[in-house]
């Protein structure tokens, strides 16, 4: 028992391994900052709505969020091209302090004009945070340990949304729903300050070299294999990018993904509306679909490293087919006649479920796909593809909640949900299927096809 305890304690002493702890704690203390932030609205809406001085409807609160996507849409389009050019360090501690701003602001006002400004400003400055850390990852870590590392950093985003849920939802009982948003704000300025002195932009800051992933020593000669972008200009990077067919292919289907993700965001008024549940209940009750991303993609990320790409392309696409069974059992719940509570509980089962299915296929190979794709240009394109998905998300918001204002509204809400689960699956076959050709080819990319 004393050799293994030595030996893992030597293990740590090992720089480059601390550091890169180091680097990833910071990095998951950060981004679920970020997520505590926007998950603060999303438990906080079945209060917002039935708070009299407001007079929100779902109507309203889907504005809100539809805002916030485009907040989120123009971060993404700019972001990335700022993390490429600075480095990712820098826009992160950025992204935390407007975020952190933002959002303590948010709790201050009752005006719906100043909602939709404050929650654009705050998404615009969270969505800072993937290309960031893709900037960060791609110095720090070795290309083998891509996977795992996104995987990490994806529980984070999952993680941070549980404990929003049941913490946030939990003070519901307490205090005002104003007050959430001052709690969250306030953790995500001290995450700020703490990683101002802890987070290094590279590792030549600490005296380390660079991974394999940005250097890679491949001959007995000593020649290094560089990335095909390494001197290629944005806008011959673009131009690269726009020729790709799994460019293409993983836009789509991160369009379908993130409209499936965003259903979080109006769970805690659907469970309310449908179930009878309280304003509190339904909050704590919506951590149910975070459980579920967070059990998925904590694994998610280590079984992408291990397995071929075609095994992947099999489990991802039968993954996505469960989480289409699971919104066809919440469309079909209405029409069973079940109790409140059974109606309850089956519908906690199915959005277990649907977070599980589909979490892996919305973080993973977007994620890997850019670093690998993008090489240099990684932030930009991370940019671009989520730039793609917000947009899909924003329509969503401001249509999503128009519906659901309309008789019989869920319903209709969740029928748009599973023609997009349908999408979802073919956009993100044809990609998967195209990555294991091209890796079958041994080519990282491909200028001209992609």
């Amino acid at each position: 028992m004393r050799t293994k305890l030595q030996k893992k304690f030597s293990v740590l002493k090992n720089p480059r391994l601390r550091w890169e702890l180091i680097i990833l704690g910071g990095m998951y203390l950060g981004y679920g900052a970020l997520m505590l932030c926007r998950t603060t609205l999303v438990v906080s809406g079945p209060a917002m709505i039935d708070d009299a001085d407001l007079l929100l409807t779902k109507t309203g609160f889907g504005s809100i969020l539809g805002w916030g996507m485009a907040g989120t849409l123009l971060g993404k389009l700019t972001c990335g091209i700022i993390a490429d050019r600075f480095g990712g360090r820098l826009l992160f501690l950025a992204a935390l302090s407007i975020t952190a701003l933002a959002i303590v602001s948010f709790g201050a006002f009752s005006e719906l004009t100043v909602f939709f400004f404050l929650y654009f400003l705050a998404l615009l400055a969270k969505s800072a945070g993937w290309p960031s850390m893709a900037s960060l990852i791609r110095v720090w870590f070795s290309k083998h340990k891509h996977g795992r590392v996104w995987g990490i950093i994806s529980t984070s985003s999952r993680g941070s949304s549980v404990v929003a849920t049941l913490l946030l939802g939990s003070l519901l009982f307490l205090v005002s729903w104003r007050w959430l948003f001052v709690v969250a704000g306030g953790i995500t300025a001290l995450a700020a300050l703490l990683l101002f002195k802890t987070l290094k932009g590279a590792p030549s800051e600490v005296g380390l070299a660079l991974p394999d992933s940005v250097e890679n020593t491949s001959s007995s000669l000593g020649t290094q294999q560089k990335h095909p972008l390494d001197h290629v200009t944005l806008s011959g990077a673009l131009a690269t990018f726009a020729r790709s067919y799994r460019v293409w292919l993983i836009c789509t289907s991160l369009m379908c993904l993130t409209v499936l993700m965003e259903f979080q965001s109006f769970i805690p008024i659907y469970l309310k509306e449908s179930f009878g549940l309280s304003i509190a209940e339904s909050a704590v009750a919506s951590s149910i679909f975070p459980i579920g991303c967070l059990v998925s993609v904590l694994a998610g990320g280590f079984i992408y490293d291990k397995i071929s790409k075609k095994a992947l392309m099999v489990i991802l696409v039968s993954s996505l087919g469960v989480g289409l069974l699971c919104l066809s059992l919440l469309w079909i719940l209405a029409r069973l006649g079940f109790s409140q509570g059974m109606g309850f509980a089956m519908a906690s089962v199915a959005i277990l479920f649907f977070g599980i299915a589909i979490t892996p296929s919305y973080y993973l190979p977007m994620s890997i796909f850019s670093i690998d794709f993008g090489g240099k240009r990684c932030g930009v394109l991370i940019g671009l593809i989520d730039a793609f998905g917000y947009c899909a998300a924003m329509v969503f918001d401001f249509v999503g909640g128009s519906v659901a204002d309309q008789q019989g509204g869920w319903q209709n809400f969740l029928a748009i949900l599973w023609v997009v689960g349908v999408a979802a699956i073919v956009s993100m076959s044809f990609f998967l299927y195209l990555d294991y050709r091209a890796s079958m080819r041994q080519k990282e990319m491909i200028p001209l096809q992609g």
